[in-house]
């Protein structure tokens, strides 16, 4: 007997929350947007996504529900975790407080560190992981737009087959993994661009278009390839290229990196990393579960990794009100590279 899709709570509705909100709620799938007040601008204006879904306001009050009080927790039967993962101890209170306790969590930040704190903090609940490899941002405040490619990846459960199942012929279906950790290193990967994104103070076609910061990039994910592989933890392919590929391109010259292989990505020429839109609003970054979890594996494994160290000190310095931007040439000097 099929199972019907369990009614969810998107805790967290920013442009992920809203997005995979929309996406899921006109599948079927009984959703709430849990947010800020300024959710509820939506209620005036509805909702358009650049895959082709456009909600009404009718359409939003036939489709999702938005909240903003956190006791909606109590009626959950999934609760999916998309704040920022600056913001989980206050997820993690919230959900303390108002959830059922058999309430499945599913996390779709980026990193391992926001699972291993979820399932610190509740033992005895079912914590599942899932990977977004796309970014989202508002192109105005009605309009969601993605910005890069890929599918949604979850843990295989029996829970998120019966997502998988609703989801089977909505616009973006969603994929099952029965190795989530390799799909999550494999973004991590390439999560790596993110700091030296921020750091550029560009977009990220301007950013890749410079050969310095793609030989900081370069660099950075040379360095987390071999710990990450040193400490026996396998990677996934996230992307078209395989991880090693992706460093000897990036070192690609200009003049055929920016005629050849740009252009294939297919980025958005306005788009930067949530990062980058972090520090330049002057909030904390995730850079800790970034470049931080490369750190991590390092030091539980006896390893070094002094770039994507200097890479978590200079985000660190420009949060406390440091430096903020750098030049391809200046942020290699600051890493002690040369390209």
């Amino acid at each position: 007997m099929t199972q019907s899709p369990p009614k969810t709570v998107i805790l967290g509705a920013g442009a992920i929350g809203c997005y995979l909100g929309a996406i899921w709620g006109n599948a079927g799938i009984p959703i709430t947007l849990l947010g800020r007040q300024s959710l509820f601008a939506l209620q005036k204006t509805g909702l358009s996504l650049s895959n082709g879904i456009t909600l009404s306001p009718d359409d939003l009050t036939s489709t999702l529900s938005l909240a903003k009080d956190p006791a909606v927790l109590a009626h959950a039967r999934l609760i999916v975790i998309t704040v920022k993962s600056t913001a989980i101890p206050q997820a993690i209170a919230e959900i303390q407080t108002h959830a059922a306790p058999d309430t499945p969590i599913l996390c779709l930040l980026n990193g391992m560190k926001p699972v291993r704190d979820l399932r610190a903090a509740f033992p005895n609940r079912t914590v599942l992981a899932g990977m977004v490899p796309y970014n989202v941002v508002w192109t105005d405040p009605s309009t969601l737009k993605r910005s890069s490619v890929g599918d949604v990846t979850l843990e295989d459960a029996q829970i998120t087959q019966t997502l998988a199942t609703a989801l089977s012929d909505a616009v973006e279906p969603i994929v099952l993994s029965t190795d989530i950790e390799s799909v999550q290193h494999g973004k991590l990967l390439l999560n790596l661009n993110n700091p030296i994104n921020a750091l550029s103070g560009k977009t990220l076609f301007h950013q890749l278009r410079d050969r310095n910061y793609r030989c900081v990039y370069a660099a950075t994910l040379a360095e987390a390839i071999d710990v990450i592989e040193l400490a026996g933890i396998q990677h996934a392919q996230s992307g078209p290229l395989p991880a090693r590929k992706i460093v000897k391109m990036l070192r690609m010259p200009n003049w055929i990196f920016n005629t050849l292989v740009l252009p294939r990505q297919k980025l958005d020429p306005t788009a930067q990393t949530s990062m980058a839109q972090d520090l330049a609003a002057g909030k904390p970054t995730e850079i800790d579960t970034i470049n931080g979890e490369v750190c991590h594996i390092a030091a539980q494994t006896g390893q070094n990794a002094p770039i994507n160290a200097r890479l978590v000190d200079l985000v660190k310095h420009a949060e406390a009100g440091g430096k903020k931007t750098y030049s391809g040439k200046d942020l290699l000097n600051a890493l002690g590279l040369n390209n």
